[in-house]
C-alpha cells in the first residue's frame, strides 16, 4: 500500500536536522535504511521478501546524473519491481527511471537534492529457504557540484532468516510456531493469497524500520505482528499485540481502551479515529468474557492521500493463560490522492465482511505458564 511512502515522508522530516548545513569532508553523504518484509503466499506456501531500500541525501549538496545500483546475492531473483516516487520534504517529487537486469536493479535520477530520498522497492524470490543472507550495499554514482564523477558504496548487510527457513508450510503454520496465534485465512478470505509482514510505521516509532520485518516476541506470552494484504483500494491489514497480564491488570475502562486503539492504529500509518463513528461494547466474544468490541472508522491525518476506511478491534483477556490480546483490523477501499475523499460504500462493505470473517477465525494456542514449567 502507500504506507511505506507515508512512513518515508515522516522519516524525511525526521532527518531534516541532519542536513541543514553542508557536510564536512569526513561526513557521510548518504544514509541508507534497508528493510525486508517477509511475505507468504498461502496458495503455494512460498516465501519471499518485499524490500524497501530508502536512501537519503544528507550531504548538504545537490548531485546530478545520479545512478543507484543494487546487486542481489546468488539464489535471489527479483519477482516484481514496484514503481515508487522520489520525494523531498522541501521541494516536491520527481520520478526515476528503473530497470532490472538479471539480479541487478538500476535506478537513475537527473537530480538528487539535499534532503531528498529515493525508495528502491522490489519483491525478491529465494531459490531456497536460506538460514542467512548477505545483501551487498547499494552503489551510488553521481556528478558532484564541481562536475566530477564520483561513486559511493554503502555497507553490506547480513540477516538471519532461520525462523523462516525452519518452517515447513505456509503462514498459518508459521504464526502457530512462533506466536501460538493463528487465523484461518483460507476459510475467511480465500481469494487473498498473499500476506506480507509490515513494520511499525516510522511515524509511530520515530525511526525508519530496518532489517527483516516479521513477527516479534520475547516469549510466547509477549509479542506482536502486523500483516497486510492487497493493493490500495483493496487492502486489509491486521495488528495483533499480546502480553502477559493478571486479571487486575487487564483493560477496565474506555479511556485506556481508546489510548491503546490510537497507539496501535498509529502502527499502521498517520491515522486517527473518527469519533462520531465509534461504537464500543463489552460482553462475551468467543470463549472470552467481558471482551471489548470496537467498530468505527480510521481517518488519514494527511489530506488527499488515503482518505478513510472501516476498522474493527477486539480486546480480551485469556483467564487460562493470563494473556491480554489486542486485535485490530482495518481496510482501505478508496482511491488515492484527491479522489480519496469520495466514498466507496460497496467496496468498504465487502472489505468489512472480510474483516469480520477473519476476526471470527482468531485462535490462540498459548498455554498457561504453570503448564509450560511442567514440560
Amino acid at each position: 500500500m502507500t504506507f511505506p511512502r507515508a512512513a518515508a515522508f515522516v522519516s524525511a522530516a525526521f532527518f531534516v536536522a541532519l542536513a541543514t548545513s553542508p557536510a564536512s569532508p569526513d561526513s557521510p553523504l548518504f544514509s541508507v535504511y534497508p528493510s525486508y518484509g517477509a511475505k507468504f503466499d498461502i496458495g503455494t506456501e512460498k516465501f519471499s521478501l518485499v524490500t524497501q531500500m530508502v536512501v537519503y541525501n544528507i550531504s548538504g549538496q545537490t548531485f546530478t546524473d545520479v545512478g543507484f545500483k543494487q546487486t542481489f546475492p546468488d539464489g535471489v531473483s527479483v519477482k516484481e519491481t514496484y514503481q515508487r516516487e522520489v520525494g523531498t520534504e522541501a521541494t516536491g517529487e520527481q520520478s526515476s527511471a528503473r530497470k532490472v537486469e538479471s539480479n541487478v536493479f538500476y535506478a537513475n535520477l537527473p537530480t538528487f537534492k539535499n534532503r531528498m530520498y529515493v525508495v528502491i522497492p522490489n519483491e525478491l524470490v529465494l531459490a531456497r529457504r536460506l538460514n542467512e543472507i548477505t545483501f551487498p550495499g547499494v552503489e551510488i554514482s553521481y556528478t558532484d557540484p564541481e562536475g566530477q564523477k564520483q561513486t559511493a558504496k554503502m555497507q553490506d548487510n547480513t540477516y538471519d532468516l532461520f525462523i523462516y527457513s525452519n518452517v515447513v508450510g505456509g503462514l498459518e503454520r508459521f504464526l502457530h510456531k512462533y506466536n501460538n496465534i493463528t487465523f484461518d485465512f483460507a476459510k475467511a478470505v480465500p481469494n487473498r493469497k498473499e500476506w506480507e509482514f509490515a513494520p511499525i510505521a516510522a511515524s509511530a516509532q520515530g525511526r525508519f524500520p530496518t532489517g527483516i520485518i516479521g513477527t516479534s516476541g520475547d516469549n510466547q506470552y509477549n509479542g506482536h505482528f502486523r500483516l497486510r494484504s492487497g493493493p490500495p483500494g483493496d487492502n486489509i491489514q491486521v495488528v495483533v499485540a499480546y502480553k502477559a497480564a493478571q486479571k487486575n491488570e487487564r483493560v477496565k475502562d474506555q479511556e485506556t481502551l481508546m489510548k491503546l486503539l490510537r497507539d496501535y492504529l498509529h502502527w499502521c500509518g498517520e491515522f486517527d479515529v473518527q469519533p462520531e463513528a465509534l461504537k464500543v461494547t463489552q460482553g462475551q466474544w468467543k470463549k472470552y468474557g467481558d471482551s471489548w468490541s470496537i467498530e468505527g472508522r480510521w481517518v488519514a491525518t494527511i489530506k488527499n492521500r488515503l482518505g478513510e476506511g472501516p476498522l474493527k478491534a477486539k480486546v480480551f483477556w485469556g483467564a487460562r493463560e493470563d494473556v491480554e490480546y489486542f486485535v485490530l483490523a482495518l481496510a482501505h477501499g478508496r482511491a488515492l490522492g484527491v479522489d480519496s475523499a469520495s466514498p466507496s460504500p460497496d467496496k468498504e462493505a465487502q472489505l468489512t465482511g472480510q474483516i469480520d470473517r477473519l476476526l471470527d477465525t482468531f485462535k490462540s494456542s498459548i498455554v498457561p505458564l504453570s503448564y509450560e514449567r511442567r514440560r
